[in-house]
């Protein structure tokens, strides 16, 4: 799994509504803060709004805000956001998308990785991580030697 230039920008426009502390946001003013395209930025403010990640007010007073809290936006509802469900295998995602499922041994080693995966970006938020808190893998790491 990759996470897309896309993916990226959406990451930091989100991070710049949430240090707004809920003051309107234009998309011009966050895409040159956070260093996106601006035609991106407007593709991808499109696409959080769609999502329900991000409100947005026409006018002279309105901007883009978020539409919920940043402690309950996590990596992986931006992500899913922008690049559709996460996964290392689309077998792993895709039910009977391979006819080798039943008794293929790897099936369920990408099924496991893309547990993973999904477990972790929905343990990060958006908030805990411009707070400084750095995520954690709770993964138990087992040494191969």
């Amino acid at each position: 799994m990759e996470i897309s230039r896309r993916t990226d920008y959406a990451i930091r426009l989100i991070a710049a509504l949430a240090a707004s502390n809920g003051k309107p946001l234009s998309v011009r003013s966050a895409a040159e803060t956070q260093e996106v395209p601006y035609a991106f930025a407007r593709s991808i403010q499109h696409d959080l709004v769609i999502a329900g990640l991000v409100c947005s007010q026409r006018g002279a007073h309105g901007g883009m805000t978020l539409s919920r809290s940043a402690d309950e936006i996590t990596l992986l509802d931006i992500i899913e956001c922008i690049q559709g469900p996460i996964g290392v295998a689309i077998c792993a995602r895709e039910e009977n998308w391979c006819p080798r499922d039943a008794f293929c041994v790897f099936h369920d080693v990408w099924a496991d990785a893309d547990a993973i995966l999904r477990d972790y970006f929905t343990s990060v938020s958006i908030k805990a991580l411009l707070d400084g808190h750095k995520p954690y893998l709770t993964v138990p790491y087992t040494d191969p030697s």
